[in-house]
Protein backbone atom coordinates (compact mmCIF):
# COMPACT_ATOMS: atom_id res chain seq x y z
CA UNK A 1 0.00 0.00 0.00
CA UNK A 2 1.44 3.38 -1.16
CA UNK A 3 1.70 6.11 1.81
CA UNK A 4 2.10 9.16 -0.28
CA UNK A 5 0.55 10.35 -3.39
CA UNK A 6 2.16 10.46 -6.32
CA UNK A 7 1.41 11.22 -9.93
CA UNK A 8 2.08 8.47 -12.25
CA UNK A 9 2.00 10.59 -15.41
CA UNK A 10 4.50 13.57 -13.83
CA UNK A 11 6.78 10.32 -12.59
CA UNK A 12 6.72 9.17 -16.25
CA UNK A 13 7.52 12.51 -17.28
CA UNK A 14 10.72 12.62 -15.06
CA UNK A 15 11.89 9.38 -16.14
CA UNK A 16 11.54 10.19 -19.82
CA UNK A 17 13.33 13.49 -19.60
CA UNK A 18 15.80 11.53 -17.08
CA UNK A 19 16.58 8.97 -20.27
CA UNK A 20 16.28 11.59 -22.58
CA UNK A 21 19.25 14.03 -21.31
CA UNK A 22 21.84 11.36 -21.65
CA UNK A 23 20.55 8.79 -24.38
CA UNK A 24 23.96 6.83 -24.54
CA UNK A 25 23.31 5.97 -21.22
CA UNK A 26 21.28 2.92 -19.75
CA UNK A 27 19.75 3.59 -16.36
CA UNK A 28 18.43 0.90 -14.34
CA UNK A 29 15.51 1.13 -12.18
CA UNK A 30 16.93 1.26 -8.58
CA UNK A 31 18.75 4.21 -9.88
CA UNK A 32 16.30 5.83 -11.11
CA UNK A 33 14.37 5.32 -7.41
CA UNK A 34 17.12 6.43 -6.08
CA UNK A 35 17.77 9.47 -8.01
CA UNK A 36 13.86 10.75 -8.97
CA UNK A 37 11.42 8.80 -5.78
CA UNK A 38 13.38 8.25 -3.17
CA UNK A 39 14.69 11.84 -2.04
CA UNK A 40 11.87 13.36 -3.02
CA UNK A 41 8.92 11.21 -2.13
CA UNK A 42 9.08 9.35 1.12
CA UNK A 43 7.34 6.33 1.49
CA UNK A 44 8.61 2.55 1.50
CA UNK A 45 11.42 1.63 -0.66
CA UNK A 46 9.76 -2.06 -1.72
CA UNK A 47 6.29 -0.08 -2.94
CA UNK A 48 8.25 3.07 -4.47
CA UNK A 49 10.82 0.57 -6.67
CA UNK A 50 7.47 -1.00 -8.03
CA UNK A 51 6.12 2.33 -8.58
CA UNK A 52 9.11 3.40 -10.51
CA UNK A 53 9.27 0.57 -12.67
CA UNK A 54 5.56 0.53 -13.16
CA UNK A 55 5.80 4.25 -15.07
CA UNK A 56 9.20 3.41 -16.79
CA UNK A 57 7.33 -0.11 -18.09
CA UNK A 58 4.43 2.52 -19.14
CA UNK A 59 7.02 4.37 -20.97
CA UNK A 60 8.82 1.27 -23.30
CA UNK A 61 4.97 -0.07 -23.88
CA UNK A 62 3.92 3.90 -25.05
CA UNK A 63 7.48 3.64 -27.24
CA UNK A 64 9.12 6.32 -25.10
CA UNK A 65 11.77 4.40 -23.29
CA UNK A 66 13.80 1.14 -24.71
CA UNK A 67 14.32 -1.95 -22.05
CA UNK A 68 16.54 -4.90 -21.39
CA UNK A 69 16.01 -7.32 -18.31
CA UNK A 70 19.47 -8.34 -16.52
CA UNK A 71 19.09 -11.01 -14.09
CA UNK A 72 22.00 -12.71 -12.00
CA UNK A 73 22.36 -15.00 -9.10
CA UNK A 74 24.75 -14.29 -5.96
CA UNK A 75 25.37 -15.81 -2.79
CA UNK A 76 22.04 -17.97 -3.75
CA UNK A 77 20.07 -15.05 -4.26
CA UNK A 78 18.76 -14.47 -7.18
CA UNK A 79 18.18 -10.18 -8.22
CA UNK A 80 16.46 -8.91 -11.22
CA UNK A 81 16.42 -5.48 -12.93
CA UNK A 82 15.17 -3.46 -15.86
CA UNK A 83 17.44 -1.20 -18.02
CA UNK A 84 16.32 2.08 -19.81
CA UNK A 85 17.33 4.36 -21.90
CA UNK A 86 16.11 6.37 -24.35
CA UNK A 87 14.56 5.62 -27.51
CA UNK A 88 16.57 8.66 -29.31
CA UNK A 89 20.10 6.50 -28.39
CA UNK A 90 21.25 4.55 -31.40
CA UNK A 91 22.03 1.83 -28.98
CA UNK A 92 18.86 -1.01 -29.30
CA UNK A 93 20.34 -3.28 -26.73
CA UNK A 94 22.75 -3.38 -23.46
CA UNK A 95 25.70 -4.91 -25.73
CA UNK A 96 25.52 -2.04 -27.69
CA UNK A 97 26.54 0.21 -24.94
CA UNK A 98 29.74 -1.57 -24.79
CA UNK A 99 32.23 -3.51 -22.34
CA UNK A 100 30.71 -2.15 -19.31
CA UNK A 101 27.08 -3.38 -19.79
CA UNK A 102 28.47 -7.18 -21.11
CA UNK A 103 28.70 -9.76 -18.61
CA UNK A 104 30.09 -10.86 -16.57
CA UNK A 105 30.33 -6.95 -15.77
CA UNK A 106 27.06 -5.78 -15.76
CA UNK A 107 25.86 -9.19 -13.36
CA UNK A 108 28.57 -7.97 -10.68
CA UNK A 109 26.79 -4.69 -11.00
CA UNK A 110 23.90 -6.16 -10.68
CA UNK A 111 24.65 -7.97 -7.32
CA UNK A 112 26.15 -4.77 -5.67
CA UNK A 113 22.09 -3.41 -5.00
CA UNK A 114 22.32 -6.46 -2.28
CA UNK A 115 22.30 -5.52 0.97
CA UNK A 116 23.37 -6.43 4.12
CA UNK A 117 20.90 -6.29 6.90
CA UNK A 118 22.66 -8.43 9.23
CA UNK A 119 21.96 -11.52 10.41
Amino acid sequence: MLTHSVSVPALKDQIEATLDADPDRPWCVHRLYEELVATAIPGGREDMLVLTQTAADDLVMEGRAHREFVSAVGIGVHCEDSLYWSPESEKRTLADFGPEYESPRILRRLGSHFQCHGL
